[in-house]
């Protein structure tokens, strides 16, 4: 028996009538709720498993926060027209598929769109999302003990339909960037200017000649503060914490990440005290270049406590009165702010709350994923410990010091290969021992705050999970078969690449990107095309 399912829309390149056939030979069905760069990654790599990947997108187009809209949505984040990217293209590159080396190190918003387009068509991946579809229910199928099978019922946004269908896995790929935190502060309620979360700022030519306030102090707020500054009259920057502040340009003029994210690097930290490694990094190498505390920015953690903040030109335009530096907002007035410490109202006619987002998963069967004294119990971040199948992973719920995207991907092919039933996760009580000793390492390095329970390590967190299934590179094979090759893993950049060198779905040409990798880094700057 075969069903159609058919919705006749207007058609264009990112929305193409839905049609499905579902035989009884069908291959296995994996249901992707989301299509930003984890959900669009999903589809790739559940196909290169010989899954059939069914991705459902509430908006128009693929990306997710990388994907620029002039309008504002609620719940979907999105980047200013005038955002750069914190990471290097070679460490944030897919793992087989390295980008052209004409492109910028740091590239635009737009241009890393183009690499992702470009890996996107390579591997088919837009014929499989069903775009204005709404994720309504998650939730465990009758047979689910069974089989381990979900339900999963969507929306159609524009026509208000439902359909409901069932699914041999799901992943969520919703990210943690979608329920934005407005701060409540005394007096919020009287005061008659504009209050805009950074998750709706797009472009800042509309704040000419108006003071403005960022409240905040992460890499949103300082963009945000960096770009206003050209235009607005005034900008003021309040912070109740400070962080310490890196910029994306490091030894010799090369990429930051592309420089500190090495394993003979991390190797060498780990063996030493956290605070040891923090006070050197802060006396010899931060303070010298930028001391925060002559700009009223001093943190109150380590800089291994809490992420240091990426921003190139926060110092200059502190220096040149274009933003100024406040403490928090002790409460509004009318037509401006008092700033803690101060006695005179600061006059603004726009708040910019660059002050973060809440995590949420509404249509998730209720206690799918159990939190204990706010930490948010999963096995390496992806699997809710309590279930019988692993087949429900949430993708790219994590928070890293470097490029995000190599770990979405690397959890993608994880969870396709338990899809494939090629592994399986250990005892639920091996489990939830994992999550509390992940928790007691982040306890006792990371300062307090909901997202603790989120950090990882970049190397370290790849290579725990390549670890699961056979794909993180054998570093003593190496040495005796390919001593040039093993310098450049444990002493050059850790791309991407190296997990493609052996396991399944390996990548004949992961040897050649790793070591022509400075060769694409150094293209755009000589003009090479």
């Amino acid at each position: 028996m075969q069903r159609l399912i058919h919705h006749k829309r207007k058609r264009n390149i990112f929305k193409q009538p839905i049609k499905r056939y579902i035989t009884m030979e069908s291959k296995k069905r994996i249901a992707i709720i989301g299509a930003g760069y984890c959900g669009m990654t999903s589809i790739a790599i559940l196909k290169e498993e010989g899954l059939e990947p069914v991705c459902f997108e509430r908006t128009s187009k693929p990306g997710g926060t990388w994907c620029y809209r002039e309008e504002t949505i609620d719940g979907v984040a999105s980047v200013m027209s005038t955002t750069i990217i914190n990471h290097s293209k070679e460490m944030g590159a897919y793992s087989n598929f390295p980008p052209r080396k004409e492109f910028n190190n740091y590239m635009k918003h737009s241009e890393l769109y183009e690499y992702f387009t470009e890996y996107w068509t390579k591997n088919d991946c837009y014929r499989h999302v069903h775009f204005n579809m709404e994720a309504v229910s998650v939730k465990r199928a009758k047979d689910y003990d069974e089989t381990g099978r979900w339900e999963v019922t969507v929306r159609d946004i524009v026509t208000g339909e439902e359909t409901r269908d069932i699914y041999d896995g799901v992943m969520v790929c919703v990210g943690h960037f979608n329920r934005p935190t407005i701060p409540q502060f005394p007096g919020l309620e009287i005061f008659k200017g504009n209050i805009v979360h950074t998750h709706s700022l797009k472009d800042v030519s509309v704040f000419k000649d108006q003071k403005v306030v960022v409240v905040g102090f992460g890499a949103s707020a300082l963009d945000a503060a960096v770009e206003l500054s050209s235009v607005a009259k005034q900008v003021y920057l309040s912070t109740k914490t400070g962080a310490h502040v890196m910029t994306r340009v490091s030894y010799q003029g090369y990429p930051l990440d592309y420089v500190l994210l090495r394993r003979y690097m991390v190797q060498f930290i780990d063996l030493l005290p956290t605070d040891l490694v923090s006070w050197y990094v802060e006396t010899f190498y931060l303070n010298p270049k930028f001391n925060p505390s002559l700009y009223k920015v001093t943190p109150k953690y380590h800089l291994l406590s809490k992420d240091p903040v990426i921003n190139d030109y926060l110092f200059s335009k502190l220096l040149s009165g274009s933003i100024v530096q406040k403490n928090n907002i002790e409460r509004f007035v009318e037509n401006g702010v008092i700033f803690e410490g101060e006695d005179k109202k600061t006059e603004v006619d726009t708040v910019i709350m660059a002050t973060g987002y809440t995590w949420k998963f509404p249509f998730l069967e209720d206690n799918i994923i159990i939190q204990t004294d706010g930490r948010i119990n999963l096995y390496k971040l992806m699997y809710p410990p309590h279930l019988k199948h692993p087949t429900l992973a949430i993708i790219g719920f994590l928070l890293v010091f470097g490029p995000g995207f190599p770990l979405g991907e690397m959890q993608c092919r994880w969870a396709a290969h338990m899809f494939a039933r090629k592994g399986k996760l250990p005892s639920e009580e091996i489990m939830f021992e994992d999550i509390r000793r992940r928790h007691k390492l982040n306890e006792q390095r990371y300062a307090p705050g909901d997202r603790m329970t989120l950090r990882v390590d970049y190397t370290q967190y790849l290579d725990e999970i390549a670890s699961q299934f056979s794909v993180k590179p054998n570093l003593f094979k190496i040495f005796f078969t390919d001593f040039p090759l093993f310098c450049k893993l444990v002493f050059g950049p850790s791309v991407p690449y190296q997990y493609r060198l052996e396991g399944p779905h390996k990548w004949d040409g992961a040897r050649e990107a790793i070591m022509k990798c400075e060769e694409r880094i150094l293209a755009p700057l000589h003009g090479s095309s």
